[in-house]
């Protein structure tokens, strides 16, 4: 009964809407007190902290795991209020493996061509070049111009600064027609929407530069519980090729004519 006393005092302090699940790994990580999840749970439910709740599914059709790591990464940004108040409202830019489940991500100011592509190279230094890229039709992905007659008698579809970096870099772009179609990234969210928020809350993460430096130590921690063993053992990832420039790659290029005094024009300057 002390204990009991004890742990819901601590709950009620520390850790009042965390599910008993993380709040028993905290209490475990933090206070040294071990109690199972099923145990807590009960307890709290008893003490009236913690209430069951049905969760209505829709039915929704089941896509296969593709087979081999790099075969495929889901990538999305999540607007949330991260620090919960704490520091600036941020967006998540997270890439989840599709046929591991393994976790990748880092926080920017908004969901735009910079933060997409600055992630992405972060992604390719640390893991290589996937097969392909399986994303929404957000506007920094996928472009909303219309074809000139040029591109009509040439068959080309415009294409985003994203998707013609992606198109340099060798990677498949793939666009996804639903939130529900790209899941494991959206269930990705979901879970560090909970389980993210409350560690960064317990330890004061109140900017960027904090966020992502636990970004760091936080992902392989989550990748070695959560990600799977891939179906297939070849990890399909692929080094750069030698001499290749990211920066160069990824970047925002737009087309200039030459002047007859040999200046190029952008952005009201001469050079």
């Amino acid at each position: 009964d002390k204990i009991k006393d004890r742990v819901i005092k601590l709950y009620r302090a520390q850790y009042k809407d965390f599910g008993p699940t993380l709040a028993s790994e905290k209490l475990l990580e933090r206070d040294r007190i071990e109690i199972s999840d099923e145990t807590l749970r009960r307890w709290l439910l008893e003490s009236g902290d913690w209430k069951k709740a049905r969760k209505h599914r829709g039915h929704r059709q089941w896509r296969q795991r593709k087979e081999h790591a790099g075969e495929m990464i889901q990538m999305d940004g999540s607007h949330h209020d991260w620090f919960e108040g704490r520091g600036p409202y941020s967006v998540l830019m997270g890439y989840i493996d599709d046929a591991t489940g393994r976790a990748f991500g880092r926080f920017y100011g908004y969901e735009g061509i910079v933060p997409a592509m600055d992630s992405f190279k972060r992604y390719i230094k640390k893991y290589g070049l996937p097969m392909s890229v399986y994303l929404d039709k957000h506007t920094t992905y996928k472009s909303t111009a219309k074809p000139t007659i040029q591109d009509e008698l040439n068959d080309v579809k415009p294409l985003s600064e994203f998707e013609r970096a992606l198109k340099e870099l060798g990677v498949e772009v793939v666009h996804a027609n639903s939130p529900q179609a790209k899941g494991r990234i959206e269930r990705l969210f979901g879970t560090l929407q909970d389980r993210l928020v409350k560690e960064m809350r317990l330890r004061g993460i109140r900017t960027f530069e904090e966020g992502n430096h636990f970004l760091e130590e936080y992902l392989p921690l989550y990748n070695r519980r959560f990600s799977l063993s891939s179906v297939g053992r070849d990890n399909l990832h692929r080094p750069l090729a030698q001499g290749m420039d990211l920066d160069k790659i990824l970047c925002i290029k737009t087309e200039r004519t030459l002047r007859n005094d040999f200046t190029v024009a952008h952005n009201h300057k001469l050079y």
